[in-house]
């Protein structure tokens, strides 16, 4: 399945994930879409897409996950056109964006490559940063290397479904001692793939539904439709081994704890699903309780591909952030039921959970 592809199966399904069919975003037309070619500071050519919103100063930044790519983000996208400016970018080595010799798979250059993004394609205005696993870890390594951004630039941060670190002790629902043995095993055998890769990858792409269902239970949390299982499947396979096998050594090491206090001065929404077995909810407790002001919202029901498994519910709490770091209101009015937003499709049992800390004066 090509790019095209991919993007042609969400589009079409967009406005069931959203909870909002509207007919202005489904048939919008693309010439306010822009793609383009962002050199980060090795060298690497990082894929980036520009939507434009004539009247709109505010920018969001979508950073996608691990194995995933920038068309992960095309319902928020749909959601938001007309509102703000909305770029997407393909980190390294996935999707369009190229990949460097040394590879440079780390997280501390994921942050390089985000700052080249803001500096070429969110130059002027304030910036609202979302993140979803691996593109969380971007934003830590952002802040890491320039706290000064926010507060300035960047006026507010989603994270969903990430870590500041410590993966290592991740157990994915399996005993302890079998986890710490699988966490010595991983490394290994990828180092020992590597050495076939290309072989490997073309073995992988036609298996791509089968090795769906061995990582389903993984990735999400209930049943998904057969189109986003679709997505899903060929959104990873398109991901070479040799990325997989670099960035999940880096994974496993990094540890970002010491950025965590410069997000506190912008709003910031964690964001975890109660069943997610790769960013478990103590990672999000952990995150929320280091950002002074942050607040986490966990979603009952949900795995790790939050964004794409609960896009309703991701929508909702970003418009959320949207209106209290700038002020911008949705486009259409939300349903209320007891006085809460609901996307029309969710049952009120699945409603997310809202935790507060360190209230802001």
């Amino acid at each position: 399945m090509s790019f095209t592809e991919i993007t042609r199966v969400l589009s079409r399904h967009s406005w069931w994930m959203s909870g909002a069919p509207d007919r202005d975003t489904r048939h919008r037309d693309a010439t306010d879409l822009r793609t383009l070619a962002v050199t980060a500071d090795d060298g690497v050519r990082l894929h980036v897409e520009v939507r434009e919103s004539p009247e709109a100063n505010v920018t969001v930044v979508f950073c996608h996950g691990f194995l995933l790519n920038s068309t992960s983000w095309h319902v928020q996208r749909d959601t938001l056109a007309g509102r703000v400016r909305v770029v997407l970018w393909d980190l390294r080595g996935h999707g369009r964006s190229g990949w460097g010799t040394p590879p440079n798979a780390t997280i501390d250059q994921l942050g390089r490559d985000l700052y080249a993004v803001l500096e070429t394609a969110a130059r002027e205005g304030p910036v609202v940063l979302v993140g979803h696993s691996m593109g969380g870890m971007a934003i830590l390594g952002l802040a890491e290397a320039h706290p000064e951004l926010f507060g300035d630039r960047i006026a507010g941060v989603l994270l969903a479904s990430t870590s500041s670190g410590d993966l290592s002790s991740i157990t994915i629902g399996l005993p302890e001692r079998t986890a710490r043995v699988l966490h010595r095993m991983v490394p290994v055998t990828l180092a020992t793939l590597r050495r076939q890769a290309r072989l490997i990858d073309a073995a992988r792409r036609p298996l791509g539904g089968m090795s769906f269902l061995l990582t389903r239970s993984y990735l999400f949390g209930a049943h998904v439709s057969k189109q986003v299982a679709e997505v899903t499947t060929r959104l990873m396979a398109s991901v070479p081994l040799e990325v997989i096998a670099d960035f999940y050594a880096e994974l496993i090491t990094y540890d970002k704890r010491a950025a965590l206090p410069a997000l506190g001065r912008v709003p910031v929404l964690v964001m975890v699903g109660d069943r997610d077995l790769l960013t478990p909810v103590q990672h999000a407790e952990a995150l929320a309780a280091q950002i002074p002001g942050a607040d986490l919202v966990v979603i009952p029901g949900a795995g790790h591909l939050l964004t794409l498994e609960r896009a309703a519910d991701v929508n909702r709490h970003l418009w959320t952030l949207l209106r209290r770091a700038t002020g911008i209101e949705p486009a259409t009015v939300p349903t209320l039921v007891d006085g809460e937003e609901v996307a029309p499709h969710l049952r009120l049992w699945r409603r997310p959970l809202l935790r507060r800390r360190d209230s802001r004066p």
